[in-house]
């Protein structure tokens, strides 16, 4: 299935919404018989016929509605890009530019922000380095404002470019998703899904999601990026991944994104199997625990508010951090090769606890509570696949719930 260019997929969501090609001419400002072609070899380039002809006008097929609902939401995209370049300083003829702008315009700028310099970005896209400089001075003429700064290392998307970069982002990843929802009607694709793990979920939770969930779907293109919570709110925010798998922020979390909580985990304290607190007849305290160097949280995580949280409460110093990172595979290694302790979550150390390599110093410990679940844009529409993959996650949360409480 090709994909269709965005000015022909303007032509079907309007002949959609106003059930005549004559009243999606009159709100694209293009003749009727241009609205006519446009659906034609969309058709064409679908292979699929997306409107019936009845006395009601023209009403789309339910393959055409699917794909509709995706260009819909990218033009909704490209007017909130327009009004923050008009509150940016652009005149009142950036309106335009929802209605004007293509969908190369877009993925040149995307392409420019990805390559250290116009000639890599052009190579990217399969274009000469003037055509790909044509498509962004375009671009900047539809924006009304300069989307790029010079500086002594080269150029450079200024914040006026980088907003509307966001944007084309979101757009573009609106028209992905139609055309693979229209192609999974028809059998011909499972579907793309980016899933972005943050340290403690890709350990266990998203592996059995994705298992389950590939069970379900075999044709499914999963990808897992992994990263800190702020690399993966950018490419959250950026469209770069469809949801965001981990500790959720609370009343943290910024208003554009929003979040459901799968279960409630709680922290131990973990050490290697033969740790001298290990051979303890009793469960080592707090004091004793403290006196032994630490692997630490990253700072501003949930993390490490519940491991500053339970020192304070227990009236004792925060103990000697030798180290703070995120990697599962470094925590696990200096937890190995030393007698350092961590505060870990259970899933993330359940592997190497039942192979005997690591011990749980502690039961689950209390006040040290921390949601788990999924944080996704405030306005998002998750694709069939994602909602596949988002099932899957839910029913592992609630296993989890189960058997860690």
């Amino acid at each position: 299935m090709n994909a269709v260019p965005l000015r022909l997929l303007r032509a079907v969501a309007a002949a959609a919404t106003h059930a005549s090609a004559s009243g999606a001419a009159r709100a694209l400002h293009q003749s009727t018989s241009s609205v006519t072609r446009g659906i034609q070899a969309a058709e064409s380039m679908l292979e699929e016929r997306l409107f019936e002809r009845d006395t009601r006008g023209m009403v789309a097929t339910p393959e055409a509605a699917v794909l509709v609902e995706r260009v819909l939401r990218a033009q909704q995209v490209l007017h909130a890009a327009s009004a923050g370049l008009r509150v940016r300083g652009a005149p009142a003829s950036v309106e335009a530019l929802p209605r004007l702008v293509t969908d190369g315009l877009l993925r040149a700028l995307v392409a420019r922000a990805e390559h250290p310099s116009e000639s890599t970005a052009a190579a990217s896209l399969g274009l000469s380095q003037p055509a790909l400089h044509q498509a962004l001075r375009k671009l900047e003429h539809l924006a009304r404002l300069p989307l790029f700064e010079r500086t002594r290392v080269g150029t450079r998307l200024n914040e006026s470019g980088q907003w509307l970069l966001l944007h084309a982002q979101q757009a573009l990843a609106e028209l992905r998703i139609g055309h693979e929802e229209l192609a999974r009607r028809g059998r011909h694709s499972g579907g793309q899904v980016v899933i972005g793990a943050l340290p403690m979920a890709g350990d266990v939770l998203v592996p059995r999601a994705v298992t389950l969930a590939l069970r379900a779907q075999p044709r499914l293109d999963i990808t897992v990026k992994d990263g800190t919570y702020e690399s993966l709110r950018h490419m959250l925010r950026a469209a770069e991944v469809d949801f965001v798998v981990g500790p959720l922020r609370g009343s943290a979390l910024p208003s554009d994104l929003r979040e459901e909580t799968l279960f409630v985990d709680r922290f131990v304290a973990v050490a290697r199997s033969g740790h001298p607190l290990a051979t303890l007849r009793r469960r080592p305290s707090l004091r004793q625990m403290a006196r032994h160097p630490w692997v630490g949280p990253l700072p501003g995580t949930p993390a490490e508010a519940a491991f500053s949280r339970l020192f304070a409460e227990a009236g004792l110093a925060q103990p000697h951090l030798s180290l703070r990172g995120h990697s599962a595979p470094v925590v696990r290694s200096v937890l190995l090769s030393g007698d350092h302790v961590a505060l870990l979550s259970p899933l993330q150390v359940h592997a190497d606890v039942e192979a005997g390599l690591l011990v749980h110093l502690t039961d689950p410990i209390a006040g040290t509570e921390r949601p788990i679940g999924i944080a996704q844009r405030a306005h998002a529409l998750p694709s069939s696949a994602s909602e596949g993959v988002l099932a899957a996650l839910r029913q592992v949360g609630l296993e989890a719930a189960r058997h860690w409480r």
